[in-house]
């Protein structure tokens, strides 16, 4: 584990995974492979002695679905808010932000309802929990899409007034929390458009709703020439003063789960050594039908094994 880059003091280190009730989903959708929903080891991560103490003892932040909130049992959603509170985790929500409409937003990945907004709001904080970060699942892409069926193809100001509400909803709740976005970085040739774009976004966010972006997630689509425009992302987020994060992850197609695994240990030395692009946060995140197991952490090929060998393995050097 020689030569890994330890993460900038003031970052944040994020894992996320597929919950019960998104594994659930997929495979009565049948998008993914049954082994990947077959016994979920998700809510074991919320367990005492549960076998990630290097991993837990790295990570700041724990995000979940839109839909585990929503449609979680109590039970789950008290075992998971009572467990970050005692590691010191924060949660952190990634939310389908957008709200559909009865002319678009139907069917596309991203968007919700208000009432689905409300309803996992009034649990959490029913439940005794706080929501502390909201990262939106690429309202820009799935906003201004103007493909497939039921697209709403919306401008930027579009794409935030539609969101509005929801923000409005959120921070009654939980009037600490901190809102962010997730896009994706595929080409270079892109580079100029999207970053404007996100820029934009972020002035008209604060000036629709008072509240300031605060962080930035890259989704890069790792077989694309990312590097050029992670780099521009990086010089203009923080010339911004927004926190800029990277995905850790591997490929959708990988056989096996070494393969994803070493894929995303690759990964993060590929942006963690390299200072053009290095981030001020890393999330260890999987939404793929890989890996199949989350724990233990000192199992190869597990999501905590990926933090124990970088991140983890740094800290204990």
């Amino acid at each position: 584990m020689l030569g890994l880059a330890a993460p900038s003091q003031a970052g944040q280190l994020w894992l996320s995974g597929v919950d019960p009730v998104v594994a659930a989903d997929r495979l009565a959708t049948s998008k993914i492979a049954p082994t990947s929903g077959s016994n979920n080891d998700f809510m074991d991560l919320f367990q005492p002695n549960a076998p990630w103490p290097k991993s837990a003892a790295s990570i700041q932040i724990v995000k979940v679905s839109t839909q585990f909130l929503h449609r979680g049992s109590d039970a789950q959603l008290t075992a998971v808010i009572e467990d970050l509170r005692q590691r010191h985790i924060a949660l952190a929500l990634e939310a389908e932000i957008l709200t559909a409409t009865v002319k678009c937003g139907n069917g596309l990945p991203g968007y919700t309802t208000t009432a689905v907004i409300q309803k996992l709001a009034d649990r959490v904080s029913r439940l005794g929990g706080q929501i502390e970060y909201v990262a939106f699942d690429e309202p820009i892409v799935w906003g201004r899409v103007t493909r497939g069926e039921h697209p709403c193809g919306y401008s930027t100001r579009e794409v935030v007034s539609n969101i509005a509400p929801n923000i409005r909803i959120l921070k009654a709740a939980f009037p600490g929390v901190k809102f962010g976005d997730i896009e994706p970085v595929s080409d270079k040739t892109m580079a100029a458009d999207r970053l404007n774009d996100l820029m934009d976004f972020a002035k008209l966010f604060q000036q629709q709703t008072g509240e300031q972006l605060s962080f930035l997630q890259a989704d890069i689509i790792w077989q694309t020439p990312w590097r050029p425009q992670l780099a521009e992302w990086h010089k203009r987020l923080q010339a911004a003063g927004i926190s800029y994060g990277v995905i850790i992850d591997g490929d959708p197609g990988d056989k096996t789960d070494i393969d994803w695994t070493q894929h995303a240990i690759e990964r993060y030395r590929a942006v963690a050594n390299d200072p053009s692009v290095r981030p001020d946060d890393f999330v260890f995140q999987s939404w793929q039908s890989r890996p199949t197991k989350l724990l233990p952490e000192s199992k190869v090929g597990t999501l905590t094994s990926v933090v124990a060998q970088t991140i983890g393995a740094r800290r204990s050097q």
